[in-house]
């Protein structure tokens, strides 16, 4: 089974598309927010949840319970697509409906291997894969440049490194990023 977890307006062929408006005229009509999902433990491949996650769970609380979820309908080695804008980008910033940024560092909370490590060497990091009992591990990471920043690039004023440095100084160089997050079960 594969899911299009808040699809709104983009409706898949060959997924379930599932949305809390019926306005859109999805498969299956459902808040994200509210626990638990339609669907069955270990029952799902594949989750598409593309500018989504921005805009659930400002109560963190309610944000684990998300991550839970995902992790209770997903099989071994399901993968998670998840894009979302760049929290240091002007499309993060400036819509009052994104309730938290979703980082790179902050998906690895949910890593058991990395919480183990961590604890063993006495890092700070939130244990959240080992305290929620779910185990995600990202698999690969792109980010979509600012147009400015990509023209750049193409005209080899600046090398992906050079790009590197500055994401970490400065807003709207990354507009976006699509993780693939992939599901560890024992």
């Amino acid at each position: 089974m594969k899911l299009n977890l808040g699809c709104g307006s983009k409706i898949l062929e060959n997924y379930i598309n599932l949305d809390k408006f019926d306005y859109y005229n999805p498969n299956v009509v459902h808040d994200l927010e509210v626990t638990p999902y339609p669907f069955e433990d270990n029952s799902v491949d594949e989750i598409i949840l593309r500018h989504i996650l921005e805009h659930v769970g400002q109560n963190p609380d309610i944000f684990h319970n998300i991550i839970k979820e995902l992790y209770r309908i997903c099989k071994n080695k399901s993968i998670i697509e998840i894009t979302v804008p760049h929290p240091r980008h002007d499309d993060f910033l400036s819509d009052p409906t994104h309730v938290r940024p979703i980082t790179i560092e902050g998906l690895q909370l949910y890593d058991k291997e990395n919480n183990k490590k961590w604890q063993k060497e006495g890092y700070t990091n939130t244990p959240f894969g080992l305290i929620l009992d779910v185990n995600f591990k990202i698999l690969k990471v792109d980010l979509k440049l600012d147009e400015k920043y990509k023209k750049l690039i193409d005209e080899k004023k600046m090398s992906p490194h050079d790009i590197f440095e500055i994401t970490q100084k400065y807003n709207n160089v990354v507009k976006e990023m699509k993780i693939l997050w992939s599901v560890v079960k024992d």
